[in-house]
């Protein structure tokens, strides 16, 4: 109970002193704080975790032309959901090039991570702008796999991080024109691999295109299993992609496609296609429904397929399998209390399953919520082409408070 109070202790501190501070200079201050109890459970095992996790954004305005952030990041949690994949780090696994993230760990399950996620400056003149640091690109246009977004992929299932990783990068944006802008970055990871493209976006009967072109390094690990040692590769790949945003009346219609052809000649590394497609409506009753189908023709997932929070993600692992199908609906059932499904299928041939997760989120006040969260996900799984199926499910469930300031 004393470390709580401790941690509490500090927030209250940190954050009444940094409001203090933002009023007396040209910045702007705001975060969360949210407890997050959950447990997890499968045929033979239950697992409990709890969380809190806190978030700090700095924003500073020296002049008119100048401006930048730095976001901190802690987590502190008392976990049993490594015990299945013995990945003690999995929940703050990072891709970063400069060590920002402090990390403590203990045999009883205690874990605390620090880090910086954003730490960028921004200069703006006329039509430009140059913004080098720690920031997050995000080329995607669809909802729930991006294909043009090569800088910094993301989780999908964690919901508890909606600010999503960053890059090390450097990005220069030129508008000009009201309906157009074109843009270039680069950024390099932890392993030192460099990233580089370029994007042009324009509108063409009201509907915004883009074009990107580029190349892409990412390094990759097969794990190892009872029957293959683990792999390592680095993908050098030209990359090429379109992605549109548009609609017809009511509905919004997004997608994107990428093409991978790969610079390495070897068995591993081969050439690779993304698509995705997304239908987005809202009725009058404010019903929300959304459907997003993904195809991808060479699968490089290569993670466990219970560890799903554990994965280093890249462009090339955004799914389990070929094909992807996701739908979700949402309603506000009373104007503080919004309910929500979602659904997701993927196939093919070696392997096939499910993902389903409810929700419901109440607001308790301006800027104090509290929400639950069940994740069901289900495989049926073809190991070295056997003609038996295998099968494996796991169960999570949240329940978070949030407090934002």
């Amino acid at each position: 109970m004393k470390v709580y109070q401790l941690i509490g202790s500090m927030l209250l501190l940190l954050t009444g002193e940094a409001h203090n501070f933002a009023q007396e200079e040209k910045m702007e201050v705001s975060g969360y704080v949210s407890t997050l109890p959950a447990a997890s459970w499968a045929k033979d095992d239950w697992l409990e975790q709890g969380l809190v996790h806190n978030r700090f954004n700095i924003y500073w305005y020296p002049t008119s032309s100048l401006s930048g952030s730095l976001q901190l990041r802690n987590q502190f949690m008392h976990t049993r959901f490594f015990d299945t994949s013995k990945e003690t780090t999995g929940f703050t696994r990072e891709n970063y090039a400069l060590p920002l993230t402090g990390q403590i760990g203990s045999n009883n399950h205690l874990f605390f991570s620090s880090g910086i996620d954003r730490a960028w400056l921004q200069f703006t003149h006329n039509k430009l702008e140059i913004t080098v640091g720690r920031q997050r690109i995000n080329w995607g246009q669809t909802f729930v796999w991006n294909p043009n977004n090569i800088f910094n992929t993301y989780n999908f299932f964690d919901f508890d991080y909606p600010e999503r990783p960053g890059a090390d990068a450097v990005r220069v944006q030129y508008y000009p024109n009201y309906n157009s802008s074109a843009e270039i970055a680069a950024k390099v990871d932890s392993a030192g691999n460099i990233t580089g493209a370029g994007l042009y976006k324009f509108t063409q009967w009201n509907v915004e295109m883009q074009i990107m072109a580029g190349y892409y390094s990412h390094s990759n690990c097969l794990r190892a299993s009872d029957s293959v040692p683990s792999i390592n590769w680095d993908d050098n790949d030209l990359a090429l992609g379109l992605g549109f945003s548009g609609g017809l009346g009511a509905v919004s219609l997004r997608g994107e496609a990428s093409y991978f052809k790969t610079l390495r000649n070897n068995s591993i590394s081969k050439d690779q296609f993304l698509s995705s497609f997304t239908i987005d409506y809202t009725l009058a009753n404010e019903l929300g429904m959304m459907f997003e189908f993904y195809f991808v023709d060479n699968v490089q997932f290569s993670g466990s397929l219970t560890n799903l929070y554990g994965v280093t993600q890249s462009i090339k692992t955004l799914a389990f399998t070929r094909y992807n199908l996701f739908t979700q609906i949402s309603y506000p059932i009373i104007p503080i209390l919004t309910g929500s499904f979602g659904g997701m299928y993927f196939y093919d041939n070696h392997l096939r399953g499910f993902y389903m997760s409810p929700s419901l989120e109440l607001s308790l006040y301006d800027n104090l919520s509290l929400a639950t969260y069940y994740q069901l996900f289900t495989f049926h799984f073809q190991e070295n082409h056997s003609p038996v199926w295998g099968k494996a499910s796991r169960n999570y469930a949240f329940l978070q408070l949030k407090w934002n300031f």
